[in-house]
Formats: structure tokens, C-alpha cells, sequence
């Protein structure tokens, strides 16, 4: 499968499962563990993305590709990110 492809078809992931993501991680009803599963599964799409970047970069002359994987990597870090604050965090101390 060609970088081009590759990339449209994590575009097309990110488009169709944003909002849904949004939703569940703003809901207060969301358990905690399915928001880090949601963090974790956002977390390997960075990593993918991170890697299809790499690889368009290392093509001389795919300035489009290049930028519109940037934009996808960016918009999926953002998602992460905003997925991560809205998970709790529950400070255990010693009695």
C-alpha cells in the first residue's frame, strides 16, 4: 500500500471516530478505563502517523503529503491530548 494511501486512510479513521471520541471523553459517565484504553489506542495511531511522516519526508518532493500528514499527526496529538485531561487521576497516599 503506497503513503498516499496509507495517509487517507488514517485521515479517514481520524474523521470518522473524532467525534465520537470527543463525546465519550467528555462524558462523566465514561469509566476511567475505557478512556485510557481510548488514550492508548490514540496513542499507537500518533505512533503510526509519526512513522508515515518519516517515511513521506524521507521521498523528496511530496511537499503535499508532507503537509497533510503533519496536519493528521497534529490533529491526532490534539485528540490524545485532550483524551489524557480528561482522564482522573487518583493520588493514593500513605496513611
Amino acid at each position: 500500500m503506497t503513503v498516499s494511501h496509507r495517509l487517507a486512510n488514517l485521515k479517514r479513521i481520524h474523521d470518522a471516530k473524532a467525534p465520537e471520541i470527543t463525546r465519550l471523553a467528555k462524558d462523566a459517565n465514561t469509566p476511567t478505563r475505557q478512556k485510557q484504553l481510548i488514550y492508548g489506542c490514540l496513542n499507537n495511531l500518533c505512533r503510526i502517523s509519526a512513522i508515515l511522516y518519516g517515511e513521506i519526508s524521507a521521498d523528496p518532493g511530496n511537499y503535499d503529503l508532507l503537509e497533510e500528514a503533519a496536519e493528521i499527526d497534529n490533529a491526532l496529538v490534539q485528540l490524545r491530548s485532550f483524551v489524557g485531561s480528561q482522564i482522573s487521576l487518583r493520588v493514593h497516599t500513605a496513611a
